[in-house]
């Protein structure tokens, strides 16, 4: 079968441009929203923590984290409500009826969602949160306590992978941390094309189960074949070093990572194809 029948440069392109006229203005405004709550929460967290901030510097790093684990929620809830016409049974006949292949309707949602938005999504947060650090005044706090913004730190995206003594972590962490985010994005993409309604709560749901079926089925084990050095919900395997800083266990959950999001996305292909047929 000629790969035309799977991606046309030209059907593709018209199928990304017909989505920007359809959505265009929902995606501007959610981009939009995104900065100003980030602005306004950050601001909020920053003025109500003045006072902790100035007996411990390292609190506005906790507030940056905060923020940003909040603000990756909420992008993870726009990945997650990809494929938004699945979700109506005649939106959907309407939507699998539109020129272009399966591959080029996973590609534009994937284009979209994580390749255009997620780099967006970044660069506004990095720009808001550091709106709200600048919008900090000067400000007595008492007769004795002086607040001076000066010394609160701007955010930087460094702050969140560095450890204690402002190191990078390693770098097998670093890759572990970006692509578990990277791959729990595609489960929730996948999600989307696998349940037909509240798509989101439902692959959250699913995901909250399988890790504690998963972290259950670690305990048995650990209490069967550790049953003396294993008490309660504790687990005990034994590790090795695979190179001088990543052991066994760091190299499962770091390949784990690495191909996961192949696997999810193999799977809204073929659901989306299977939704077509």
């Amino acid at each position: 079968m000629p790969f035309n029948n799977y991606f046309n440069l030209n059907r593709f392109a018209r199928l990304f441009k017909q989505d920007l006229l359809i959505n265009k203005t929902k995606y501007f405004l959610a981009i939009i929203g995104l900065g100003l709550i980030t602005y306004l929460l950050t601001y909020w967290f920053l003025d109500g923590t003045k006072s902790s901030m100035i007996k411990n510097e390292r609190m506005a790093y906790s507030i940056y984290g905060v923020c940003f684990a909040i603000y990756m929620i909420v992008v993870g809830v726009v990945v997650g409500t990809a494929f938004p016409d699945l979700s109506d049974k005649i939106k959907t006949s309407n939507y699998l009826l539109n020129p272009g292949s399966t591959l080029e309707k996973v590609m534009l949602q994937f284009l979209v969602r994580i390749g255009l938005f997620v780099p967006i999504a970044f660069a506004v947060f990095w720009i808001a949160i550091r709106l709200a650090k600048a919008s900090l005044v000067p400000e007595a706090l008492s007769k004795t306590v002086f607040f001076d913004p000066s010394v609160v730190p701007y955010f930087e995206y460094r702050f969140l992978i560095a450890n204690t003594h402002q190191k990078m972590s390693d770098i097998w962490h670093v890759i572990f941390l970006i692509f578990e985010f990277f791959s729990y994005g595609i489960y929730l993409f996948a999600g989307a094309t696998y349940f037909k309604r509240y798509a989101l709560v439902k692959s959250v749901i699913v995901s909250i189960v399988v890790w504690l079926i998963a972290m259950s089925f670690s305990v048995t084990l650990s209490h069967i074949f550790y049953p003396q050095e294993t008490q309660g919900f504790d687990t005990k395997f034994i590790e090795f070093a695979v190179v001088e800083q990543i052991s066994s266990l760091d190299l499962f959950f770091l390949v784990l990572s690495l191909l996961s999001w192949m696997f999810f996305l193999a799977i809204a292909y073929f659901k989306l194809k299977e939704k077509e047929a």
